[in-house]
């Protein structure tokens, strides 16, 4: 492992995150790798250098199986919190799928959470009452459904102070775009504030919001 760190220029142990398997195979080590280590880089970087605080993800690819622990996954969101110094509830709104494949989650989002980021903030932060319209994108589908519409109605009701059914007709196309609902009007409603208001007097079907 010396002499391979020697010839692959590596003088860092961050620097043997590059490695990957190919590297043993073109320097007569695969061997090596498949016999002791199970053909895994990971497991070899533990026994040669079994100090560091290695971090599965930053290698080319993690171990079979990995993403389905989930303390790998709460893991992962820990350091993916604190590289990017999310402090508040709106920074982690502004993560996108791009956020998590250049930082290395890109196979447990689309892999483990099918691609929904909402998925994953809600298993690592079951605490917060997650939004699905304050994320860039909303899952597919979810405008579909009437209980997400309601859902979306009530706290946009309760986040402009609409008290009646009558205050729908203040709601502007600035507004709905701003409170994250842009996609909801030109996917669901044909870009209708009309229908959209109309929708929201049959969810709830009084004058009462």
């Amino acid at each position: 492992m010396n002499w391979l760190g020697g010839k692959l220029g590596f003088v860092r142990c961050v620097d043997w995150y590059q490695i990957r398997n190919q590297d043993f195979l073109r320097n007569s080590g695969a061997t090596v790798l498949d016999r002791l280590y199970g053909s895994s880089v990971l497991e070899a970087m533990r026994d040669i250098l079994p100090n560091y605080d290695w971090l599965p993800w930053l290698f080319s690819k993690t171990p079979r199986g990995f993403w389905d622990e989930a303390e790998n996954r709460e893991a992962y969101m820990q350091w993916l919190q604190g590289t990017l110094q999310l402090k508040t509830e709106e920074d982690w709104y502004q993560l996108t799928e791009k956020s998590f494949n250049e930082h290395r989650g890109g196979g447990l989002l689309t892999n483990y959470y099918h691609g929904s980021i909402l998925s994953a903030f809600e298993e690592y932060r079951p605490d917060i009452d997650w939004k699905p319209w304050r994320f860039r994108k909303v899952p597919n589908g979810y405008w579909h459904l009437s209980r997400n519409r309601r859902r979306y109605f009530d706290w946009l009701a309760d986040h402009l102070d609409y008290g009646t059914l009558s205050d729908w007709d203040k709601l502007t196309r600035q507004i709905v775009c701003d409170t994250g609902g842009a996609g909801l009007v030109s996917h669901v409603f044909g870009g209708s504030l009309l229908r959209l208001r109309n929708d929201v007097a049959a969810i709830y079907a009084n004058n009462t919001v």
